[in-house]
């Protein structure tokens, strides 16, 4: 992700001077409105400009007010005052319009200004720019239904710089204070279509960013310059900017930001769209971009802190800045206070300061159920370097998208009284928000479900039944519909209303079961555990407990227990796997051992029926399932995360974890116990060292690439049926890789030194081409770190001239460490080189040291012309041929100083004629030649003067 900081626009935009006395000053800019009466059809309806600082400032003074239409038939231009003006650097002006309009009737209203004219040379656009007038539009749906709407507020400016030859992305920091989803599209910029009407014309001759200028590659060369607006992030890439005739450029792009709304009946209606026209330079630089680092999306529940760091590195060693905006800090675009969201908003430190390389900065939020919303709150970062007075700045963004969800109800018990089930939960936190409630669930026998990290709401396949809604202000509900004797499972969700129409569940409570920690005549299960994992041959312990509370006398044999098998931990369909006579004794027919089974990629869950009298069933168990390991690559660490779905609670116990030793296979080491609490702390991450000592030491060095297989021992116990113990269950075998997620070290780049006096040019003219060398070594260290093995590839970067930014050219796959680039004569050996290696997870080095390349400004003529046709001295050439020669002209005179022949172009041949084609005598000439070396410099590439004389002889 490249793009350049618009700060130098003092020296770019000032080579882009206008000439027309008009007033032609506009950048970019977008329209944005906000409904403000709760009574009226009245909206705050508001124009931002970005003006030219440069060429512009006495336009724009006199800009003093605009002209919005809104699209009401009989109404008039409204002439709105300019509210304020900020300076947003040396080059940019932004511009703030704003006035209130009460709209008619409800309806679809666009809402449109225009300003004469834009700045000048903008080269995608057709002819005299600063004759093009700017227009922008909004569109917006007035409805009273749809509540206080607001527009999105767009937080980024529209103003950017991109480097030639890079990937370059904006992103409009859009934000809506609504919570309604955006969408983003490309569009054409438009044009006045004429005064007093209201209405904009697309402007023909557009020409897309994309298809301009020379060098129309991607930024690693692999195919097309590309330009395009993801529809979901809004990111606007283009991948990547094309040489112009000059060092610097404008453009001008537009897109349209979509709003949708979910309604009553969760369908999604377009509501509106604002169209931004951005400006963009185009430079040409050598600098290289920093590099951001910023968490994945983040999901938290209303009332946790949200915490992170951001760090980024410039790989140049330059100052770097990290900045970042988004409507969570309550600023607008241009940094002054705005109610975005409710208080707290969020913090970013440090904010605006120059940092050296490595840099890092910390948010934070306290969130709040106000904050819950159906969409993810968007939070812009970007790093700019800060490479000198005279050199380009580089950035990079990332945005980390930030979802709040309800807090979910917690605490919750149930209990069997002679007026019903008593289902109580902890008293729910203080939202303040209307038409919030608790949503009270149940199903008959229980699931033991577990939720993933923010999933919201019950499954609907889990098979529970709303029951109730209660206020968020109870913590009681007494379920009087229910049979005696079966066991029935409650969850709570709580509904947060973040619209009219939309309201938020959050994610389940804690199940409750009735009556599942002490069944009646039921066995219970106190086991399932994995004793070997295999795909064919795994096998898993089944343990479980004679019925409780069983009387020989009421209920008559014979006896069997049935063991019954789903696949997944979840359940599902249940098929017998066997059947166990009993005596209901102390003989050990309580436990089987499942075989045969795909433990490796499966859990299975499994239930017990008692029967009596042969196939009468008494009463089966509660279901309980195996302990499912997940082991998961992570930066030098493998991530483990388990779960199981069992009857008893494995909460608030030490688990513990199992490394396979490197040195022994098949021996399992401890190396941690785990504090474990609620469901998503079932979580440890292994960076190698054995911090369980009892068992000795087995602290390893990770090492990226290689397989460490794990599996998890979880102790449990039944609350109410003390006298079975701690519990204990092995997991199945789980195998995962560290991954290095730092750069390898850059490469030692090399190559033979030209020889110009041995050089074989007769050979090199022979062949028509000629090549470039290199070798390279990756270091096992730098700076005093050992450097990454896993290398996939070299990436070969290339300038024909040492003042250019060099471009990708070519991969090399490792282990190979030479690469040969075979070149045109005309080009010859002149050239800047550097290498990057790059990973398996596609991170690419720093560059290499740069090897640059010259030709020999070496031309020698001969002083011999015999053009017979025998192939020796035919014509006169350089003896060294036309390698290396960008420009060659030569005059040549006999005798008495009058000029015979003359030419001039990229190669010489005189085959002893004059101008007329005639033959000319025997003897001697003398000639003069002006010849241009194609040289590494641009500046060496200066013609120079050959004088000498020729024996023409026949």
């Amino acid at each position: 992700m490249k793009a350049l900081k618009f700060l130098l626009f003092t020296f770019v935009i000032g080579l882009l001077a206008i000439s027309n006395a008009r007033a032609t000053h506009i950048r970019a800019g977008e329209i944005t409105a906000k409904r403000i009466s709760t009574t009226s059809l009245t909206y705050r309806v508001t124009l931002t400009t970005y003006t030219d600082q440069i060429n512009g400032v006495t336009a724009n003074e006199g800009q003093n007010t605009v002209n919005f239409y809104f699209g009401v038939n009989g109404v008039p231009a409204y002439t709105v005052k300019r509210k304020k003006k900020t300076l947003i650097n040396t080059a940019t002006m932004c511009n703030v319009y704003d006035t209130t309009f009460t709209f008619p009737s409800q309806g679809r209203y666009t809402i449109t200004c225009a300003i004469s004219n834009r700045n000048a040379n903008t080269v995608n656009l057709p002819g005299r720019t600063d004759e093009i007038s700017f227009f922008v539009e909004t569109t917006i749906v007035v409805n009273g239904t749809l509540g206080l709407n607001n527009t999105p507020v767009l937080l980024n400016i529209p103003i950017d710089t991109a480097s030639v030859g890079n990937k370059f992305i904006h992103n409009p920091g859009a934000f809506d204070a609504d919570g309604d989803s955006l969408a983003y599209r490309l569009t054409t910029p438009k044009r006045d279509f004429g005064e007093g009407t209201g209405a904009g014309e697309v402007i023909t001759g557009y020409k897309d960013p994309s298809t301009l200028g020379t060098n129309l590659l991607t930024e690693d060369g692999s195919g097309p310059s590309t330009f395009s607006i993801n529809p979901l992030t809004g990111d606007l890439i283009w991948n990547a900017p094309g040489k112009w005739t000059t060092p610097q450029y404008q453009i001008n792009v537009a897109f349209i930001i979509e709003e949708w709304r979910k309604g009553a009946n969760g369908q999604y209606t377009k509501i509106g769209e604002i169209t931004r026209d951005m400006q963009i330079i185009v430079v040409e630089t050598p600098n290289k971009r920093p590099i951001l680092t910023v968490p994945s999306q983040i999901c938290v529940e209303a009332g946790q802190k949200v915490e992170f760091k951001v760090s980024a590195r410039d790989a140049d060693g330059n100052n770097i800045k990290i900045t970042t905006n988004s409507g969570v800090y309550n600023r607008d675009a241009s940094g002054a206070s705005a109610n975005y969201v409710a208080l707290q908003a969020a913090n970013f430190i440090p904010i605006n300061l120059i940092q050296k390389s490595p840099a890092e900065g910390t948010f934070t939020w306290e969130t709040n159920c106000k904050h819950v919303r159906e969409q993810a709150y968007d939070v812009l970062f970007k790093v700019e370097d800060y490479p000198g007075r005279f050199a380009v700045q580089l950035i990079d963004i990332k945005t980390v998208k930030i979802k709040v969800i309800p807090p979910r109800p917690r605490g919750l018990t149930a209990r069997n009284t002679e007026r019903g089930i008593e289902v109580r939960w902890q008293k729910y936190p203080d939202c303040s928000i209307t038409n919030a409630q608790i949503i009270v669930y149940r199903k008959e026998g229980c699931s033991n479900y577990i939720p993933a990290q923010c999933e919201l709401g019950l499954p609907a396949s889990l098979g529970f039944v709303e029951v109730a809604r209660v206020s968020v202000k109870d913590t009681l509900y007494l379920d009087t519909k229910t049979e005696n004797g079966k066991i029935y499972s409650y969850s709570l969700v709580a509904s947060l209303a973040a619209s009219d129409f939309v309201s938020i569940p959050s994610s389940p409570s804690n199940e409750a079961c009735v009556g599942s920690e002490l069944p009646q005549r039921a066995s219970v299960i106190t086991n399932v555990s994995v004793e070997t994992t295999n795909v064919t041959t795994g096998r898993i312990t089944i343990k479980w407990t004679r019925p409780l509370g069983f009387d020989s006398t009421q209920y008559k044999g014979p006896y069997q227990y049935k063991l019954y098998r789903a696949t997944g931990i979840n359940g599902g369909a249940f098929q017998l796997v066997t059947s166990i006579p009993t005596k209901v004794n102390k003989a050990a027919d309580t436990i089987f051992v499942d075989g045969g089974l795909n433990t490796q990629q499966n859990g299975y869950t499994y239930r017990v029926a008692f029967l009596y009298e042969g196939e009468k069933v008494l009463a089966e168990s509660q279901i309980a399932s195996s302990v499912r390991l997940t082991a998961a690559s992570d930066a030098q660490k493998v991530r483990l995360t388990w779960q199981a779905n069992v009857p008893w609670s494995n909460d608030n116990r030490r688990h513990r974890i199992y490394r396979e030793s490197r040195t022994s296979p098949g021996t399992f080491n401890i190396i941690a116990e785990v504090a474990v609490t609620a469901v998503n702390t079932y979580t440890y991450q292994d960076d190698g060292v054995d911090r369980y000592p009892d068992d000795g030491i087995n602290t390893i060095t990770m090492k990226v690439d290689t397989s460490y297989c794990y599996k998890v021992e979880t102790v449990g116990a039944y609350a109410r049926l003390p006298q079975f113990g701690l519990l204990y269950n092995m997991s199945q075998v789980s195998c995962g890789s560290p991954i290095d997620n730092t750069p390898p070290c850059p490469p030692t780049f090399s190559s033979a030194e030209i020889n110009c006096e041995n050089l074989d040019r007769k050979a090199i003219c022979e062949s028509n081409t000629l090549s470039n060398t290199f070798s390279w070594r990756t270091p096992s260290s730098a700076n005093g770190l050992v450097c990454r093995v896993d290398i996939l590839k070299y990436n070969i970067y290339y300038a024909r001239y040492k003042d250019e930014q060099p471009k990708f050219l070519a991969s090399v796959t490792a282990p190979e460490t030479t690469f040969t680039h075979n070149k045109p004569i005309q080009d010859g050996f002149a050239g800047c080189y550097y290498i990057t290696a790059v990973n398996r997870l596609n991170i690419e080095s720093a560059p290499s040291n740069i090897i640059c390349k010259d030709n020999c400004p070496i031309v020698e003529l001969p002083n011999v012309l015999t053009p017979n046709s025998d192939g020796k001295n035919d014509t006169f050439t350089p003896m060294t041929c036309s390698a290396f020669i960008k420009t060659i002209s030569i005059e040549i005179y006999n005798r008495y100083g009058a000029k015979v022949y003359e030419s001039s172009g990229n190669t010489l041949n005189w085959d002893g004629k004059g101008n007329n084609g005639a033959e000319l005598p025997s003897g001697t000439y003398f000639y003069v030649s002006q010849v241009t070396i194609q040289r590494l410099d641009k500046a060496d590439e200066v013609p120079t003067t050959i004088k000498g004389w020729v024996e023409l002889i026949k």
